[in-house]
Formats: structure tokens, sequence, C-alpha cells
């Protein structure tokens, strides 16, 4: 084998298990280029919170140290904010002034001199490329791997007697600009932005209290355009405590746009798994209070007569559960369209007698998903089981069966998503739905993100800490 073969071999080889390696994604987010300008003013916003009035670290030289760095009056004239390919965010803030306070040690032949110089920097400029990665946890995370910064005009506020001083200070100014700044903001930009990461939940809990929630750790590297951002999650549904089950299909959403500020893509599976959770959990089952009809009570006793005579003093109740897991399908054809197998039941619930009457329901569900905020609920229209029977005297008790079976398939369906299931969007940002997409196996909603600043308040506080 010479090399060239050997080495498109070994390139196989490592695609290959590279591959299987990968765990399929069933929950994907897309943002694009036209949500980087409301990211830019978080950015921005982000920027002044954490510079404005805070005291950075100063450093020593052999003739002079410079501690108890300020930077007031920031004012930000100018800032843009890109995606950088295979990495993530370029960050440029342009044309920028502040004031600079700082406290000076000068090592003179015989004696120290110390001042607090005062600068009006303006024109400065600072680039910052800002990267997400999967951390060792499968969640996002942030690093910074290039920052520069300049500054065009440094004023001295006040006079002293010493000129050579202030010009030596002027070089401490322009020193910080260029050798400081970037080291503090290397420190200070991820540390931020993963207080933001961290508040992307990647465990959701269903909202029943059933020990079930949802897996949303990464399933691979985040995948950076020049025009879009991809995040691909595993957005599986587990039962505390169990072993995760066994991923048999997932058909992972295809994002085919970026006209939209952001996408989200939902493979049946994701709830696929849910629904089977729910079902193994055993709370997809409920029991009739009365049976309202008197015509149904009458042919049930009728029936009961000629097959439990003993027990006809006894009261009726009926009893809906499901008989396998249900199903959810997604086509373009048909849209969401949710199916279930119910088994109604009549019995004397104070005998150990069988059934007095059983038949199967078919519930084929349509319904949509809306997504508000950072809450996936899924609204359904009205549902129309079918009792399945071929038997001419059962007809008779299906027809007062119908509607008893409707209202408790539709208490299990709201039961289920009705608060509304946490997806991983940060709270700062809300998702607000445009249009949606069915394909076959998944569907993508578009729509428009908006900032909400009470959020970011809370990042804000976090990052001061308590009673600061």
């Amino acid at each position: 084998m010479n090399q060239t073969s050997f080495f498109s071999f070994f390139l196989f080889l490592s695609f290959t298990f590279s591959s299987f390696g990968l765990d399929p994604a069933a929950l994907k987010v897309r943002i694009t280029s036209h949500a980087l300008n409301i990211l830019r003013d978080e950015a921005l916003a982000m920027f002044q919170e954490q510079v404005e009035g805070k005291v950075f670290e100063g450093f020593q030289s052999n003739t002079c140290g410079i501690t108890n760095v300020r930077l007031t009056g920031i004012n930000v004239n100018q800032a843009h904010l890109s995606f950088v390919e295979n990495y993530g965010f370029q960050f440029m803030i342009q044309n920028f002034g502040f004031t600079l306070n700082f406290d000076a040690t000068f090592n003179l032949c015989f004696f120290q001199l110390r001042m607090s110089p005062e600068f009006i920097l303006r024109g400065v400029a600072a680039n910052m490329e800002v990267g997400l990665v999967r951390n060792r946890n499968g969640g996002l995370a942030a690093d910074m791997r290039a920052c520069q910064a300049s500054a065009d005009q440094i004023g001295f506020v006040g006079t002293t007697r010493f000129e050579n001083l202030e010009a030596r200070a002027r070089r401490l100014a322009a020193s910080f600009i260029s050798t400081g700044f970037c080291p503090v903001f290397k420190r200070i930009a991820p540390f931020f932005v993963n207080i933001l990461l961290n508040r992307i939940p990647m465990v959701a809990p269903l909202p029943l209290d059933l020990g079930i929630n949802f897996d949303y750790t990464l399933t691979r590297d985040i995948q950076v355009t020049a025009t879009s951002l991809d995040v691909a999650f595993k957005g599986q549904a587990y039962r505390e405590q169990q072993p995760p089950p066994v991923v048999k299909k997932v058909v992972e959403p295809v994002f085919t746009e970026d006209t939209m500020m952001a996408y989200i893509g939902l493979s049946e599976f994701f709830f696929n798994s849910a629904a089977n959770c729910l079902y193994e959990a055993g709370s997809l089952s409920k029991n009739f209070d009365t049976i309202d009809s008197k015509v149904m009570k009458f042919a049930l006793r009728v029936k009961q007569f000629f097959t439990q005579p003993r027990n006809l003093d006894e009261p009726l109740k009926a009893e809906v559960g499901l008989t396998e897991a249900p199903t959810i399908s997604i086509t373009q054809c048909d849209g969401f369209v949710f199916n279930m197998r119910l088994r109604v039941k009549v019995m004397a619930p104070e005998t150990q007698t069988p059934d007095v009457f059983s038949v199967s329901a078919v519930c084929p569900v349509s319904m949509m998903v809306t997504i508000d905020g950072n809450r996936l609920t899924l609204p359904s229209k009205d549902i129309n089981c079918r009792i399945e029977t071929k038997n001419k005297v059962r007809k008779v008790l299906v027809v007062f069966l119908n509607n008893k079976v409707n209202k408790e398939a539709t208490k299990f369906l709201s039961g289920w998503f009705g608060e509304g299931v946490e997806i991983p969007f940060p709270p700062e940002i809300n998702f607000i739905q445009g249009n949606i997409q069915y394909e076959d196996g998944y569907v993508v909603v578009g729509g428009d993100l908006r900032s909400t600043p009470a959020g970011r308040q809370k990042v804000a506080e976090m990052v001061r800490g308590p009673g600061r």
C-alpha cells in the first residue's frame, strides 16, 4: 500500500469511527446573522456593566507600578458583532472613550513619588474574538483566543510640576490600553459569557412530578459559518434512576434557511421519548368517577345480567388506559400527529369478577408546536377517539363512551405539555415564534429573538454577588 492510499484509508477510518461516536441530535438551534444586532446590544450592555467603575489589576515595572486601575464615563459610539467561521464571534468596539484613573508609584533615585493621574481617552478601539465550545460535561462554554486594543488620543486632566512624570504616566496609560486591557478582558468576557451559558438548562424536567427529564447535553461541537451558528442537543427524555432508553432511530432536523433570527428544530424522537417515559411511569391511566348516561347504564346492566347476574347490585365504574406507548409522527402532508390506543373497561370494582365490558379506542390527534419565550407547548385540536368493535351489541354502548373517552384523552395531553417544557435558551433571550415548517420526521420553527432586561439584570446581580 503506497503512502497516498494509506493516508486515504486512515482518513476513512477516522471519519467512520468518529461518526459512530456521535450521539444523534433530536433538538437543534440555529442563530443567524439577523440576530447579531440584538446579541451586539447584549454584549455592549455586558461590556459597560462589567467595566464601568470596576477596579482592574495593575502591573509593575522596574521604575514604576500601577494599581487601582478604574474606567469611568464609558461612551461607545460604534460596535460590530459578526460570526467567525469554525469558532464563534468577533466583537469589535470602535471609537469609544472613557476616563482612566490609576494610582502610580515612581521609583526615583532616593525616594518614591506617588500620584493618581486621570486621563481622558478618545478613539479607543478593541477587537475581540470569543468562541463557543463543548465542555467535558456536554454543555456550552466560552473562551477568547484573540484581543487587540489601541487608543488614538490620551489627554491628561490637570497639571503637574513634573512634566517628565506626566509624560511617563501618559506612556503608562497607553501601555495599559495596548498590553493591559486585553488580558483583563480575556478573563472577564469568558467568565461573564459562561454565566449566561450556564443558565441554559442541560436538564429540563417534564412538568409532571414523575421524575422525567429531558437531556440537553451537546452531541457535537458548535458549527459556525459566516451567516449562522448551529448547536445540536441530545433532546432525549429519560426517567430518573433508570438506564437511558435505547436510541433506535432519530431523524435529525435539517436547517435550510437563515432568513429569520433563529430556528429551533425538533425531531419526532424528542416527543416519542417523552411519551414512552410517561407510559413506562404508569401515568397514563384514569378512572371515571361515574357513568352518567342512563341508557348506557341500562345496557350495561342487561349485559351484566347474562354474564355476572350475582353482581347486579354492585356499582359500575369505568377505567381508561393506554395499551401501548403513544407515538408521534411528523410529516410534510399531515404535520404533527399524535396517536394513542386506549382500552376502556367497565367493571364492578368491589368484586373480583372479570370486566363487564371492554373495548379499544384509537385516538389520532392533530396538534401544533408552539414556542413562547423559552418554553415549548403542544396545544391540540378537538380529540376524536374511535372506539373499535365489530360486535353489534357493543356498538350501542360505544356511542355513550366516546365523549367520555375524548375528555379523558384531552386531560392526558394537557397534563403532558400543558405548562410547557423548557428548551435550551438563556432566560435573557425570548424566542418569538414565526413560521413552522413540517418535514418528514421533524419540525422546524423559525422566529425572532427579543432581549429581556429583567433577565439580564438577574445575571448582573449574580456577577456582582449578594449585597453589592
